[in-house]
């Protein structure tokens, strides 16, 4: 029978293999620890247990800590079950953990927008906000489309120091008046 505590080993795990970053392994243990505040014997010392219990618990947690928003609530959720899911495919057997597929992150090619494709690109933020986390800037203006993944990052402050940087580049080399005319004219 495996125990909860397991979890917090195989997210440790996890981190020094590279298949978890170290933050995400922070806030998944953070996650735990939450919930590990509502668990009962049984649950603790049952993995299975727990998982099968995970609803009642999770609405334990959430009448119990109502200074958290019901978003990060649910983050948390996802961040258990996340666990529990990687637990159950990596976790019980280690020599598992070697097949463990590592997402790479490959860097971006940097396009130099035109103005004109500046001008389309513009629009179709405009048009489709909604779908997008939005940050301005001076005259520049951070748009990152709405996933489960972003929104936790952004809840979690992950951006915080691009959002810094940006903010400090927006100061020192965006000004109001330098800005083309039409997009002054598009702020009035």
């Amino acid at each position: 029978m495996n125990k909860f505590e397991e979890l917090y080993s195989f997210i440790d795990r996890a981190i020094k293999n590279r298949n978890y970053a170290e933050n995400t392994g922070i806030s998944l243990k953070t996650a735990l620890r939450l919930f590990e505040k509502e668990l009962n014997e049984e649950e603790i010392n049952s993995i299975d247990k727990f998982n099968k219990n995970i609803e009642q618990i999770y609405h334990s947690v959430c009448s119990k800590n109502k200074n958290f928003s019901a978003s990060s609530l649910a983050t948390y959720k996802s961040r258990i079950l996340k666990v529990l899911t990687d637990y159950k495919k990596y976790g019980i057997d280690p020599t598992k953990m070697s097949n463990w597929p590592r997402k790479t992150i490959s860097p971006h090619l940097k396009k130099v927008l035109t103005d004109n494709n500046l001008k389309e690109k513009t629009n179709i933020f405009t048009e489709t906000n909604n779908s997008f986390h939005s940050f301005e800037f001076g005259g520049i203006k951070l748009l990152i489309p709405k996933t489960s993944k972003t929104t936790d990052a952004i809840m979690d402050g992950e951006l915080k120091g691009i959002k810094v940087e940006l903010k400090d580049f927006a100061e020192k080399f965006c000004k109001q008046d330098d800005l083309p005319e039409e997009t002054n004219k598009d702020k009035e």
